[in-house]
């Protein structure tokens, strides 16, 4: 891009990579097919899709993909109260898991189910009431921690997300593999396998579905409907391009209101 050129989704996405990105044209314009979630999971040596795809990827936050579905659906997709419980990024389609939060033994069975670049999210339900938040906080029992943590990393799983409690934070810190989780505590359950593996989850007020996507960070934990992937990045992409050019008038001195056009 030429010094002062004003950024657009086009150059932008040349320079994701050293390589041009290919295209499609479609109704619309110009349709990425570097876009496709397929490509996430596609490491031929020679695939700039999945490359560019990864890279576009690791230059995004929760914050922008939420921007982007709220514009596209009127819902950020947050996971509410789930955190980043030692700082790390993950992201790729999901494997869900629905079990009882007194059993981590389901949590072992769908490290084996989960394949390479997956995220696993596991629905830790109370089995006095599955819906009941404040009784799962009461009676919290962890799904996931160190051991769980090391089978997943070993077999190249991108992270964990629990849809309740984890424990050996000390040692997850240190491990290089990303977990989010409600919260932290001591205690865990039995390894019964009595759980549900690739079933559709409703639990807080959103709906997961197996080959859904999910990205993490810092920030929070984003669901995105396995449908609107496409269209989601599309959309991100705008927005990296628009916040980028924000950022460039406000090193020129132009102040926010008046970028945003409210001068």
């Amino acid at each position: 891009m030429k010094k002062n050129e004003k950024l657009t989704p086009k150059n932008f996405l040349k320079g994701v990579s050293k390589k041009k990105i290919r295209v499609n044209k479609d109704s619309d314009g110009n349709y990425l097919k570097c876009l496709s979630i397929e490509n996430l999971y596609d490491k031929k040596e020679n695939s700039e899709y999945y490359h560019d795809l990864r890279l576009l990827l690791n230059s995004t936050s929760s914050c922008e993909i939420s921007d982007a579905l709220y514009s596209l659906t009127n819902n950020n997709g947050v996971l509410k109260d789930l955190k980043s419980i030692n700082g790390l990024t993950a992201y790729g389609e999901v494997i869900t898991v629905e079990t009882s939060s007194n059993d981590w033994g389901t949590s072992a069975l769908a490290i084996d189910k989960a394949k390479e670049g997956e995220v696993i999210l596991i629905n830790a339900y109370s089995e006095n009431n599955s819906n009941g938040y404040d009784l799962i906080k009461s009676k919290s029992m962890a799904v996931w921690g160190e051991l769980t943590s090391i089978a997943a990393k070993n077999k190249k799983i991108a992270g964990t997300f629990v849809l309740g409690y984890i424990r050996d934070l000390d040692n997850l810190i240190g491990l290089d593999y990303p977990v989010f989780a409600f919260d932290v505590c001591p205690n865990a359950g039995s390894a019964l396998g009595h759980g549900t593996i690739n079933c559709s989850i409703s639990s807080h007020h959103s709906h997961i579905n197996p080959g859904d996507f999910i990205f993490g960070d810092k920030n929070g934990v984003v669901l995105i409907p396995k449908g609107l992937f496409e269209i989601a990045m599309k959309k991100v992409i705008a927005i990296k391009t628009n916040e980028r050019n924000i950022y460039n008038n406000l090193e020129k001195g132009k102040s926010l209101s008046e970028i945003i056009g409210l001068k």
